[in-house]
């Protein structure tokens, strides 16, 4: 068990370089598991500078570093995914938007939905189907399962059908399992918190038939509830036989009064390795109208000013996709199915400045313009080894993205007569070019895929963001996206419900997510609370630790 900041990468890439050393098996492999990209990275960086370090160079012989579910699918689902979903190809991931998946669906009793919306769980090893995007209905598990092998006969699989497919191969395959077992014969997973029901599941069966496994995590930062992951397992996984418990409580992150503040709300008692800064430092709270965003954020920046850190390292951090989009003044967005990804496309590169997500919509609508059989187009642009071919897509679609002269059409256009008109004839063009250079087929009917459906008299941008002084640019996102990093400063924007859970501790999902943002600070911590009951808090948050800040600009 690990407090937060206490050094889990650097524990987990050392632990991974003993157990590779101990481990007698020419065969066999070491794999250290966690569940972001970015942690991933992280652990390669830091175990290839220990290895160089010890003048044994860049070598990887033995060790597996990955997400868990790169790791299911490199080993379980790709290469043998086809003799359970009864497919004649490598499976390949969907991700709900392709047009092909229309002819896809699943009967909930009432209507059907997209197959593709199926959640799945599992509960001691039985299945369980719901299907809707606000009030979840059950599924009759043989419909669902009927839709699920439909799909999964083209070769398609979702997020959260890997998962399922996994463990159906893993049963009903049992060489799989020992194969899978043989060459990993040890496992380390970080962030241990985030296993879910089916991610144990799975990592059962590997330990019933001979894997060892150890866990890192802190079960205060289990922010996944949503995906049965509560840090249940992690909790209980230390009190089996045979199984050694070690703490890591000594933070290396935040400042003593930032931690103060995460060990009161916690119940945890860690020490702290860093002294206070000459600077302004710590846990504050500052109060926020959602009419004045804009001077909320301006009061961030004198903070960050009067706390000698540089605006670029300030984030604003918020419990939902939905805050953090309202925060950063997306819009409302505009359009419907491919012209909405083309939307999106706009807003994640013209007011968001994210350019990864920009081309990810983008993609999503350029494929939307091609024929049914490149349905695994996105996926295929989205590994980190592609074909030549696929990269030279790849970097036409960037073009097309990064250019709104001859591209994608700028935000500022008014959508409905000016944006619409340009992007419908230059992507129209794009596709066209895309297929006689690449061997691609155009999708039929390309006028009416773009259709002018749900677009305004208004630029894709709000119009605040068009005219006036600059706002303040910091970067905007929420808790989960930001789990794992160590963060200069950090505004927690919280609504009165995030608050009140936040000061309860860390029993509830919501409470955990406030504890886990309060915890990526290092130096400054702002938490912005709705000015309509502060007077009613601000005892409380006193009493937690949180201070008032000394200046007056709010």
């Amino acid at each position: 068990m690990a407090c937060a900041g206490s050094g889990k990468t650097k524990t987990a890439v050392h632990r991974l370089i003993e157990m590779r050393r101990l481990l007698d098996d020419a065969h066999g492999m070491v794999a250290l598991l966690s569940f972001s990209n970015v942690a991933v990275e992280t652990f390669k960086k830091d175990y290839y500078a220990l290895m160089q370090g010890s003048g044994a160079g860049r070598r990887s012989f033995g060790i597996e570093i990955d997400t868990v579910d790169g790791f299911i699918t490199t080993n379980v689902l790709r290469p043998h995914g086809h003799r359970t979903m009864g497919c004649n190809r490598a499976p390949y991931l969907v991700e709900g938007r392709e047009p092909f998946l229309k002819s896809f669906t699943v009967y909930d009793g009432e209507r059907n939905n997209p197959t593709t919306d199926i959640r799945i769980t599992v509960d001691a090893g039985v299945f369980n189907f719901q299907v809707g995007s606000r009030s979840l209905k059950t599924v009759v598990p043989s419909e669902a399962r009927r839709a699920l092998q439909k799909l999964g006969s083209h070769g398609a699989y979702t997020h959260g059908s890997a998962r399922y497919w996994v463990l159906r191969i893993l049963k009903e395959q049992p060489f799989v399992l020992r194969a899978l077992v043989r060459r990993y014969p040890h496992i380390l997973v970080d962030e241990a918190q985030d296993i879910g029901a089916e991610h144990q599941a799975i990592l059962e069966l590997m330990i019933a038939a001979g894997t060892k496994l150890s866990l890192i995590g802190d079960s205060h930062q289990g922010i996944y509830e949503f995906a049965h992951a509560n840090g249940a397992f992690l909790a209980e996984y230390g009190t089996r036989p045979g199984v050694t418990s070690q703490q890591l409580n000594i933070n290396y992150r935040s400042v003593p009064a930032i931690l103060k503040v995460a060990n009161i709300l916690s119940g945890r008692n860690d020490g702290a390795h860093r002294q206070d800064k000459g600077t302004l430092s710590g846990a504050f709270y500052v109060p926020f109208q959602k009419t004045e965003k804009e001077k909320t954020l301006a009061v961030f920046r004198s903070l960050l000013n009067v706390a000698k850190i540089d605006e670029k390292h300030g984030v604003v951090l918020c419990r939902s996709a939905d805050w953090a989009l309202d925060w950063s003044g997306a819009g409302d967005g505009q359009g419907q199915g491919i012209v909405r990804s083309f939307a999106e496309a706009t807003i994640c590169r013209d007011k968001l400045h994210n350019m990864a997500d920009a081309f990810a919509h983008a993609s999503a609508g350029v494929v939307g313009l091609l024929a049914d059989k490149h349905g695994d187009l996105i996926s295929r642009l989205a590994k980190s080894r592609m074909e030549p071919q696929d990269v030279k897509i790849k970097r036409a679609i960037w073009t097309f993205v990064k250019d709104p002269a001859t591209g994608l059409p700028s935000g500022t256009l008014l959508a409905d007569k000016e944006w619409h008109p340009s992007l419908s004839t230059r992507a129209k063009a794009f596709v066209q070019k895309l297929a006689a250079d690449h061997g691609l087929t155009v999708a039929d009917n390309l006028g009416q895929r773009l259709a002018k459906k749900a677009l305004e008299n208004r630029p894709l941008l709000k119009l605040p963001d068009l005219a006036g002084a600059q706002p303040v640019k910091f970067r905007i996102s929420t808790v989960h996206k930001a789990k794992g990093e160590s963060l200069e400063a950090v505004m927690y924007v919280a609504s009165k419900e995030h608050l009140r859970q936040l000061l309860d501790g860390t029993a509830t999902e919501v409470g955990r997510i406030g504890y886990v943002a309060v915890t990526r600070a290092k130096d400054l911590f702002v938490l912005a609370v709705p000015k309509s009951c502060l007077a009613e808090f601000e005892p409380e948050l006193i009493a937690k630790g949180f201070q008032k800040p000394g200046i007056a600009d709010y």
